[in-house]
C-alpha cells in the first residue's frame, strides 16, 4: 500500500536534497532566490533578484586577494565585510551565480539576503 507524502513532509524532502547538494550556501537563502527568480519573470525588469551573500572563508584566506577575483570574475560589487572576516558579493543574483559563487574551494560558508527590489 503507497503512502502519501504531506506538503510539509514533500518540503523536508526538497530542503535536505538543497542542503545536501549545497553544503556551504545557507539553504534558506538558496530557496528564498529561487521563489523570486519564478516570480520576476512575470514583471517588467530583471528576472533575478539583488543579493547580498557573505562569503566567509578558511582560516589565513587573505580576503583582499579573493576580493580581487571576485571583481574579475562577477559584474557585481564585492568587498570585504567591516569585521574583515568574509567578502561580501552584491548585485542582481540567480541561484546559479551563487553556486558558481560558491565553487571556491575556500569558502566555509555562504549566508546572505535576497529582495526582489533593485534599487
Amino acid at each position: 500500500m503507497s503512502q502519501t507524502l504531506t506538503i510539509s513532509e514533500h518540503f523536508r524532502v526538497f530542503l535536505n536534497n538543497v542542503m545536501n547538494s549545497h553544503p556551504t550556501i545557507d539553504p534558506e537563502l538558496l530557496i528564498r532566490v529561487l521563489l523570486f527568480e519564478l516570480n520576476l519573470k512575470r514583471y517588467v525588469g530583471p528576472d533575478i533578484p539583488h543579493v547580498n551573500i557573505t562569503a566567509t572563508y578558511k582560516e589565513g584566506t587573505d580576503l583582499h586577494k579573493k576580493q580581487e577575483e571576485g571583481r574579475d570574475k562577477y559584474p557585481i560589487e564585492i568587498t570585504t565585510n567591516k569585521w574583515g572576516d568574509g567578502v561580501i558579493f552584491s548585485g542582481l543574483m540567480g541561484v546559479r551565480h551563487i553556486e558558481k559563487i560558491a565553487t571556491d574551494p575556500d569558502i566555509v560558508r555562504i549566508t546572505g539576503k535576497a529582495s526582489p527590489r533593485h534599487n
